[in-house]
């Protein structure tokens, strides 16, 4: 976690945690995105492409709508917490989706 990351400290700092936890997610994400991808054809990879491309522009607005009704730094951790929700459900997708290793 970042160092101002203190999980029993102010909103600030939970937001400082989320935002450490959002990009551990983000990073499991393009690493198995980019699996899914190598596992493609060439000629399945464009549409698989565009699907995230229709995920990635999805994602903030969905947050952002559904935070609305916060303020301040809970705003943002709820936000973050959000984005991290919705990036762990399209990496539980993307593994799914991976060859499996019997």
């Amino acid at each position: 976690p970042p160092a101002d990351c203190d999980r029993q400290g102010s909103e600030a700092q939970l937001a400082a945690c989320a935002a450490g936890d959002l990009a551990l997610a983000e990073a499991r994400l393009a690493d198995i995105y980019g699996r899914r991808l190598a596992a493609l054809s060439a000629a399945q990879r464009p549409a698989f492409e565009h699907q995230q491309q229709l995920w990635q522009s999805d994602r903030a607005p969905r947050c952002a709508d559904a935070t609305r009704g916060f303020q301040g730094a809970m705003q943002q951790l709820q936000y973050l917490s959000c984005l991290k929700s919705v990036t762990l459900l399209r990496l539980d997708d993307l593994q799914r989706q991976l060859p499996r290793r019997d």
